[in-house]
């Protein structure tokens, strides 16, 4: 009778090491469903914050149409490529604010002065922000099945490009080189505005 005893509470103890094993792997797996969670709702405030700053260029390109409509020199949007963490701001600084009634500004330097100004709000706003803004007929790069930080410098839409480090990314995510852009979106299309054709028309 004992020994059937002895067996009972080895088998009870038995269970109970297992029960704990179960709750160890099920713990495990919801601390890594939090992670998930925790990740997509970084990146989803990333991605909403970066389209709102993509659609306030687009606006401001918009009110000043003559300029931004032009492939050309004179056309202060366009950016090649700029990095957040090694390049400086381009354009005219705080100092020539083109705000207020009172401000005496031409559109030329308007658009320099929206520019600086819009950069500034995605450094502080993205972590490690790379940005172009250009003219590009062929965004797209269908070799690598994703889009291109090179600009054609044709056509006739200007579009931005924006991309950023994930906060929780993999190292080849956070590699500024390798990521594509993660927004491209049209600012404005070129049309005939203060009679300047753009190239194509």
């Amino acid at each position: 009778m004992a020994q059937s005893r002895r067996k009972a509470a080895g088998f009870s103890l038995l269970e109970v090491l297992v029960s704990i094993v179960v709750l160890s792997i099920g713990l495990l797996g919801a601390v890594g469903m939090l992670m998930t969670a925790v990740r997509t709702t970084n990146e989803s405030g990333s991605f909403t914050t970066a389209v709102n700053l993509v659609r306030e260029l687009s606006e401001k390109a918009r009110i000043n149409k003559n300029i931004a409509a032009r492939n050309s020199v004179e056309n202060a949007y366009v950016l090649d490529d700029w990095r957040s963490s090694r390049d400086a701001l381009p354009g005219i600084d705080n100092a020539t604010a083109c705000t207020g009634v009172a401000a005496a500004c031409s559109q030329a330097r308007l658009a320099a002065w929206d520019l600086r100004n819009w950069l500034q709000r995605v450094k502080t706003s993205l972590p490690e922000a790379r940005v172009a803004v250009c003219f590009d007929d062929a965004p797209w790069d269908a070799a690598k099945n994703a889009h291109a930080w090179g600009c054609s410098k044709k056509g006739r839409n200007l579009v931005v490009k924006l991309g950023w480090a994930p906060r929780l990314g993999s190292d080849d995510e956070k590699d500024a080189d390798s990521r594509p852009p993660r927004v491209v979106m049209q600012l404005i299309p070129g049309q005939d505005y203060d009679g300047y054709s753009p190239v194509a028309f």
